[in-house]
């Protein structure tokens, strides 16, 4: 007879604020389960063959590109999986940036990600032990002198850096100096508005330096081996709030498109919407849409979608752990083909007992308390939308704030190819089948 299992030993398992790395053994590839998006567009983009995985592009040209989607649809573990892929001698030098853990993302300026750029940049250099090419950096040295001695004379702080004559140490004392900038802005120092300050008033000069220090580095990766190009990708800038998004990737763009390079952006459901101004000030936009478990208005299972999330779960959690397969189903279509939701549905299904089996009566305990999360979110115009929404064509459906809403707060799931759909949790609430009646 074997062990019991402890479901408490895999309780970790289920983080759904956790992104995963390429090589974690709980990734499952959902790209097949998702429609027709496909990682190979957005590497053509940056051109890279997408079947050599070798750069074909042109190494002078800059891009900005924003790839997103809903929050917890898989945004932060795709893109690891992207800047792997196109993180080779044959394609791109790639310098990857977490805003979460770097940066403040609840009060986050585009000042503050040009200098986590720049910080990054530098470490990615080191790291490769590339140093000198003084000439480049001098203009970058001379800013951070008078940046620098301006904080400290208007704040009578000490930002306990050296500057000045010492600056002439390279790249590894710039390091230094940008670590002490974005460390004050991630502490929320009592100079940081200061050091924002500064930054913005003088960004063209910062852009202008930063460019000179970009032109050495493109040099260097290429004669290192390290890369035909480089692409910095910025992940997290996606949970910036709404007010926050519109002003970081619609309003401020402009100042960070100063910077000569390749980016790949991580950006929230409802900045994608905006497709006017996104098409004039991005290169290419792209959408990591839900896992589509059916087509819409069909009852019919998409296979291809259902094992892939029945993997996802498998991975974390063996099956013995579930009184029948039919309660991990039941799960994942309530989950909606929403990755974060259906770990969240674990987790509360684990809140519900110490022991396995999980049975239909927690998941369905589960299941309801998702829904009341919802219902704190919706009216009764809301739920009226949300009924016209399920029952439209695909091409009736229209962008406004309120869908830009209900798609921000996951009560609206968009799939491919771009379609909306109820959240089948919301479905079970009262105001949904009364609105529907």
């Amino acid at each position: 007879m074997s062990e019991p299992i402890d479901i408490w030993s895999f309780h970790k398992n289920f983080d759904f604020d956790r992104p995963l790395a390429p090589d974690d053994e709980m990734l499952v590839d959902l790209t097949e389960a998702r429609g027709s998006f496909t990682r190979a567009k957005l590497l053509r983009q940056l051109g890279v063959d997408s079947e050599s995985k070798t750069f074909r592009g042109d190494p002078h040209r800059s891009q900005y590109l924003l790839f997103g989607g809903h929050r917890g649809c898989g945004k932060s573990t795709e893109l690891r999986a992207i800047a792997e892929e196109l993180h080779s001698s044959e394609a791109y030098f790639v310098v990857f940036i977490d805003a979460v853990t770097k940066l403040d993302v609840n009060n986050l300026r585009y000042s503050d990600i040009a200098l986590a750029q720049a910080e990054a940049l530098i470490d990615g250099l080191k790291e490769l032990k590339i140093n000198g090419g003084e000439i480049y950096l001098e203009r970058l040295e001379s800013w951070f002198d008078q940046r620098v001695k301006k904080i400290e004379r208007s704040t009578s702080l000490s930002l306990e850096v050296k500057t000045g004559a010492e600056a002439k140490a390279g790249l590894p004392l710039l390091g230094k100096l940008f670590a002490s900038f974005t460390s004050a802005i991630k502490s929320n120092s009592s100079y940081k508005d200061e050091i924002r300050r500064e930054v913005r008033d003088s960004f063209s000069e910062f852009a202008e330096a930063f460019n000179q220090l970009l032109e050495f580095a493109r040099s260097e990766i290429k004669k290192s081996n390290a890369g035909k190009s480089l692409v910095f990708v910025i992940d997290g800038t996606d949970r910036l709030s709404s007010d926050d998004a519109q002003a970081f990737f619609l309003q401020d763009i402009h100042q960070l498109q100063l910077i000569k390079a390749n980016y790949i952006y991580c950006a929230p459901i409802q900045v994608l919407l905006e497709s006017g101004q996104l098409h004039h000030n991005y290169d290419s936009v792209f959408k990591l849409p839900m896992v589509k478990l059916a087509e819409k208005g069909s009852t019919e299972r998409n296979e291809i979608a259902w094992t892939a999330l029945r993997k996802l779960v498998e991975k974390r959690l063996p099956l013995e752990a579930l009184s029948s397969v039919s309660v991990l189903d039941k799960l994942i279509g309530a989950s909606g083909g929403h990755p974060r939701d259906l770990l969240r549905l674990f987790n509360l299904c684990f809140q519900e007992t110490d022991s396995a089996p999980i049975t239909d009566e927690i998941a369905d305990t589960a299941i309801k308390r998702l829904a009341n999360d919802y219902s704190r979110l919706l009216g009764k115009e809301d739920y009226k939308f949300l009924c016209e929404t399920d029952k439209a064509e695909d091409s009736d459906t229209v962008v406004s704030e309120q869908s830009r809403r209900l798609l921000y707060d996951l009560c609206l799931l968009e799939y491919n190819e771009y379609w909306w759909q109820s959240h089948p949790a919301v479905r079970t609430l009262p105001g949904y089948l009364k609105a529907q009646a």
